[in-house]
């Protein structure tokens, strides 16, 4: 296993592994490790440590596992920032960024949405059945 590294320029797609980061504090502070799953079975890349505001700006977007991100490496002068699905740190702090967040929230598949309409159909029968089986104040026997 071994990290990779961001390069200026070069936007990365990424599924992550995991619905969290394993985490911990060293020296530096702490740190967040994101795993993901890496189609190029050739490499052994499969994780990234990710700044604090990275880290915030995955959680703000509420990536989870199997959720398909972008993270891009910028540099703006001297100082260096990250977007994550097109959006920077100021995006999403900046007035109006409820609906670019909103907008840039990583979207479920195609075969994800039919398991979530089948879930919906069957909580649907569900509660058909149970109001079909409630008693009425009649059936009470006292």
């Amino acid at each position: 296993m071994s990290a990779i590294k961001f390069k200026v320029g070069e936007p990365k797609t990424i599924t992550l592994a995991f619905d969290e980061p394993k985490t911990g504090k060293n020296d530096y502070g702490n740190w967040y490790m994101y795993g993901f799953k890496n189609g190029d079975l050739s490499s052994e890349e499969d994780c990234f440590f990710a700044t604090h505001t990275l880290h915030t700006m995955i959680q703000t977007l509420g990536a989870k596992e199997g959720d398909e991100i972008t993270i891009e490496k910028c540099v703006d002068g001297e100082m260096s920032f990250f977007k994550v699905n097109g959006l920077s740190v100021n995006d999403m702090n900046n007035a109006g960024s409820v609906d670019k967040v909103n907008e840039a929230k990583p979207k479920p598949s195609d075969n994800e949405l039919q398991q979530l309409r089948e879930e919906n159909q069957k909580l649907k029968d569900k509660i058909k059945t149970l109001e079909s089986e409630q008693l009425s104040a009649s059936d009470i026997p006292f």
